[in-house]
């Protein structure tokens, strides 16, 4: 893909509007009607789709075009219908400014990106891309008199933090009397204004574990044990349909359980949202010809920094490598659909197939991407994967043009680079991801052939066992009080230090994955927040991203404490609030163990989840 056709085109296609704030800054943004129903609110005012998301139409255009502001998008007529946006949305005179009540409307408010009357001869060929047909799911597989449904959803309406992103999710019980396959899903959306995917993920969990009965905040995945998507509703979308030939397995040998994920979106933080949206699953006895799995491609590492506007997109890249698939897939497998994944920065996407080094076709290829409107691309006959074959994704961003560089993570505000493929026969993955943080392939790390060899010549599994109790420790002793909330750079320390960084687990894009395993506990921040502080020499190997934590970053008063007079003095976590070194000593005051004779104890549990 050339970057130039991308810096193009992504300036006409990206996100606006879609969010409940950018409706405030225009009048009567929460009363456009819809003109197709003028009793129904057109709710992504700039954009194709009555309900927001992908590309935009007219006064999408022109609203990204002059900035968002109204003062300049005022006077314009983006749909070209004879009434200034002014006099569409009840601002004739245009005096309306962000924070005021629209002023009284003398006329009907009306759409200002749909010419109307949008049915008009004149307006035909302006609108020549609206549809007032209503979206339906429509099925093959839903004419068989043995479906059966089942709606999944929270037991009553909810609250919605008031927070940005929101995950939630509870796991349900599925009909085990006999064999199924999930042949369709439909949403069940009670709140459109906050609701902005939901997730169906099929459970491995043993009648004998607890789980949640009631829902819960989670996170990307909905339960440990609920690794694999079955069925996914986005903005715009009527629902899916299977391929005629497969189906989900549940019921007695398939999915006993399943969890359902709401993403919820609350970008004004408003506390008095409510929702009780959820998934219609449709199942048939009727069991077709092969069951389904889903395998994820794409890069678990993502750090966008900040640009000029008008700078070239960002490529990220990940390969499923061959021999990857080699060893995942003992047969060929058939692909029946794929759909990309990105978040708001996300320009374009593509998942292409590889043979023998050369490329065979794309299996995904979104010149323009919308994070609110994705594209579910099917297949009918499927593409067929060999043992042996390469999958490449390749993601395209806009940068942010200020502020902290954009990280890879769950919430909108974050970025992604996934692609979901859906095939079959399915193949009993102990984790159905083939995905690269970095360069570090996951299957390196999880497949039984390759997880005890080393990478980068780092015998990363051993760090992260034999570590807990000889190198961690070490650097903890020699480097904290004993209290763990002084930082004391002293020669002994700054000499363990020197030795630890010539560590090749603790460099290169294999120490990029250690460093982001040590972060998830409290012992490992302090580890490397001693060992980023107390060597003057260089930083360590790392970017924005790798040391972000909470409310801080890793190493983040190395300038203080490198200095004449910064070295001349402790580095006192309790004096320097805000950074790591705070952070640490909150969660040491909220109940984790202090002494280097408990740390040890505690390293020997904590490390468990550092090699999932």
């Amino acid at each position: 893909m050339k970057a130039m056709f991308f810096y193009a085109t992504f300036l006409l296609f990206t996100s606006v509007l879609g969010y409940g704030n950018y409706r405030l800054r225009i009048p009567n943004g929460d009363k456009v009607p819809d003109p197709c129903n003028p009793s129904k609110i057109w709710r992504g005012v700039g954009h194709l789709g009555a309900d927001g998301g992908g590309a935009r139409n007219p006064f999408g255009v022109d609203f990204e075009k002059h900035g968002k502001l109204w003062t300049r998008l005022c006077k314009l007529d983006s749909d070209g219908d004879g009434m200034t946006n002014g006099e569409e949305l009840g601002d004739p005179r245009c005096v309306w400014a962000p924070g005021m009540v629209p002023p009284k409307a003398k006329k009907t408010i009306s759409h200002p990106g749909i010419c109307e009357p949008w049915n008009s001869t004149f307006c035909q060929e302006k609108n020549k891309w609206l549809s007032c047909e209503e979206r339906k799911l429509t099925c093959h597989g839903l004419e068989d008199p043995n479906v059966r449904n089942l709606t999944l959803k929270f037991p009553q309406r909810m609250l919605v933090p008031p927070r940005e992103t929101n995950y939630f999710c509870m796991i349900f019980d599925i009909p085990s009397d006999r064999d199924y396959h999930l042949v369709a899903t439909q949403p069940v959306i009670d709140n459109r204004e906050v609701v902005h995917h939901v997730l169906a993920f099929g459970c491995n969990i043993a009648d004998s574990q607890q789980i949640p009965s009631s829902p819960y905040p989670c996170a990307m995945l909905a339960h440990p044990n609920c690794l694999e998507i079955i069925a996914t509703w986005t903005l715009g979308s009527a629902g899916e349909c299977a391929n005629p030939d497969v189906g989900f397995r549940l019921g007695k040998t398939g999915y006993k359980k399943v969890a359902l994920q709401i993403h919820w979106n609350n970008p004004l933080l408003l506390s008095t949202l409510m929702d009780a949206s959820g998934l219609r699953l449709y199942y048939t006895p009727n069991l077709r010809a092969n069951d389904a799995g889903m395998l994820v491609v794409g890069q678990d590492f993502i750090q966008l920094n900040p640009q000029p506007v008008h700078s070239p997109p960002v490529q990220v890249t990940s390969v499923c490598a061959a021999k990857c698939t080699k060893e995942m897939f003992k047969t060929p497998i058939y692909i029946t659909a794929a759909i990309n994944h990105m978040h708001y920065h996300g320009i374009s996407q593509i998942i292409s197939l590889y043979r023998n080094g050369s490329k065979v076709r794309d299996i995904t290829n979104d010149l323009v991407y919308s994070y609110d409107s994705p594209i579910i691309n099917t297949f009918n006959p499927p593409i067929e994967i060999l043992p042996g074959d390469e999958i490449r994704t390749e993601c395209n961003y806009r940068s942010p043009t200020d502020g902290d560089p954009v990280c890879f993570g769950d919430g909108t505000q974050n970025e992604m680079c996934y692609g979901f493929i859906t095939y079959y026969p399915i193949h009993r993955l102990l984790r159905p991801w083939c995905t690269t943080r970095r360069s570090v392939e996951s299957c390196q790390r999880h497949l039984p052939r390759f997880q005890n060899g080393p990478i980068d010549g780092c015998h990363w599994k051993r760090f992260l066992t034999e570590g807990k109790v000889t190198i961690l420790p070490n650097i903890l002793q020699r480097c904290y009080n004993e209290n763990m909330t002084t930082l004391e750079c002293s020669d002994t320390c700054k000499q363990a230090v020197k030795m630890v960084r010539q560590h090749k687990c603790l460099n290169g894009d294999i120490g990029g994955y250690i460093v982001m395993k040590l972060r998830l506990i409290t012992a490992g921040r302090l580890f490397l927040n001693a060992i980023d502080i107390c060597d003057c020499s260089q930083r360590l190997d790392l970017g924005y991203c790798d040391r972000r934590i909470e409310r801080a970053l890793i190493g983040d008063q190395k300038y203080k404490y490198c200095t004449a007079e910064g070295q001349s003095r402790k580095y006192d976590s309790r004096q320097n609030g805000g950074n790591v070194g705070q952070v640490i000593v909150d969660e040491l005051e909220s109940g984790v163990k202090s002494t280097h004779t408990q740390y040890t104890v505690f390293f020997v549990v904590v490390f468990c989840i550092l090699l999932k």
